[in-house]
């Protein structure tokens, strides 16, 4: 296996929250003490880059349109390895619903782990999805799956999710829930406001989030289970996760970067590429996203990617399905959104999107020690890239945008000392 030496580099830590120069040595796929580098090792230069901790996505949709498992699979994982991830965790849609053993065994045998980057299943918390019976949760975890979740769908009976939370608990694995109440949005397509009114779309209003939040703080601070919110989107999400946390209730959540870096202007052509689930809403709340990100009343950004093929999102913008691409964009939005000096603001995005996602899954967080797998990228913050819309693929082509220019280049991503990107 090749051993590399990475040179002059700044290296981001946010577990010890430093950025300091220093050179890394990879071998065996792992991080070494300086040193122990023979005459096949090949130097990197990074300097004037920074080494960041591989990001993880807490959540992200494997399948894909007209792709085949195995190559949704390849797809996915050469996308977010060019986004800086070097590990998904893959909702429970997957070849079949997450609801079995056999599933799990048969996603994990399906997965060909070699050169790819690492993709942790999650397990449905109902049969199907469908938020009527109990998935076999116990079963499902010890086939592999390290959470549970129904999203992007979420359980709308009140008692089968207490119950759900319960059971899960007993295994120690994080409930993931995408709150909505679905009595308040029926096939919405669009945020509630006096745009949608106005385009004649039926509205997804706050308020069918906010109840479903309260409700999973509250299912928390009663049964201590480890509850984490995906993909908020309002203001008052923000302040309730906030007032929660002042409170002592174990309650995380994350926010699509897509969420931070759009608001609900770029649907006013019906252009149904940039419908999302949750919708994008207003400039306020977008604000909101953006300080509890910097208050750390938000633990986590995630991709939200969930790939559509050109064929269904070219439908009318009612009957376009809800869902944007994420993975090659997530951290170059991150990275122009926050206005912060450098160091800061790489450090911040490490712990969001790296350590914190890492901790509320149960798993070892990047710190670069002796020992430890090696899975980083380096990032050129004088570059550039142009993240667009592929309309030759034939799986998801999904962007809110058509193309954009962001400063900032990702020029190499390893996985497992293996190099799985480079620009």
């Amino acid at each position: 296996m090749k051993s590399y030496l990475v040179k002059d580099g700044w290296v981001v830590n946010s577990i010890n929250n430093t950025t300091r120069k220093r050179d890394l040595l990879i071998k065996g796929g792992k991080f070494c003490d300086l040193g122990e580098e023979d005459s096949k090792t090949e130097s990197i230069c990074a300097k004037g880059k920074y080494v960041m901790p591989g990001l993880l996505d807490l959540r992200c949709h494997l399948r894909q349109p007209g792709v085949n498992f195995k190559k949704s699979v390849d797809k996915i994982s050469r996308s977010a390895a060019s986004g800086g991830f070097t590990s998904i965790l893959a909702m429970p849609e997957l070849s079949s619903m997450a609801d079995s053993p056999e599933t799990i065994k048969y996603t994990q045998d399906s997965i060909i782990k070699e050169d790819k980057i690492k993709i942790h299943l999650t397990g449905c918390l109902t049969m199907g999805s469908l938020g009527k019976n109990l998935a076999p949760l116990g079963s499902l975890k010890e086939a592999g799956v390290i959470s549970v979740t129904d999203c992007p769908n979420s359980p709308q009976d009140n008692q089968i999710f207490c119950k759900a939370i319960e059971y899960a608990s007993m295994f120690n694995l994080p409930i993931i829930d995408l709150p909505r109440d679905l009595s308040l949005s029926p096939e919405a397509a669009a945020h509630e406001s006096l745009l949608s009114l106005k385009l004649g779309l039926k509205g997804f209003p706050r308020m069918a989030e906010e109840l479903y939040v309260s409700r999973a703080i509250l299912l928390a601070k009663y049964t201590e289970a480890k509850i984490h919110l995906t993909s908020i989107s309002s203001e008052g999400s923000v302040n309730l996760i906030q007032k929660a946390k002042q409170e002592g209730i174990s309650i995380t959540s994350d926010v699509t970067s897509n969420q931070l870096y759009y608001t609900e202007e770029c649907i006013r052509k019906f252009d149904s590429f940039a419908k999302a689930l949750p919708p994008f809403r207003e400039k306020t709340d977008q604000d909101a996203l953006l300080q509890g990100i910097l208050t750390g009343s938000i633990d986590c950004i995630s991709s939200g990617h969930q790939p559509y093929s050109f064929q269904d999102k070219s439908k009318e913008f009612d009957l376009a399905p809800a869902g944007t691409l994420g993975l090659e964009n997530a951290f170059l939005q991150i990275f122009e959104k926050l206005k912060l000096n450098i160091k800061e603001k790489l450090r911040l995005i490490a712990k969001v999107m790296s350590t914190n996602p890492c901790k509320i899954m149960n798993l070892e967080p990047i710190n670069y020690k002796r020992g430890t797998i090696a899975d980083f990228f380096i990032f050129d913050p004088n570059g550039s890239s142009i993240i667009q819309r592929n309309y030759s693929d034939l799986g998801g082509i999904n962007l809110p945008e058509e193309r954009r220019e962001f400063k900032g280049s990702i020029c190499q991503t390893f996985v497992n000392g293996k190099i799985l990107h480079k620009k």
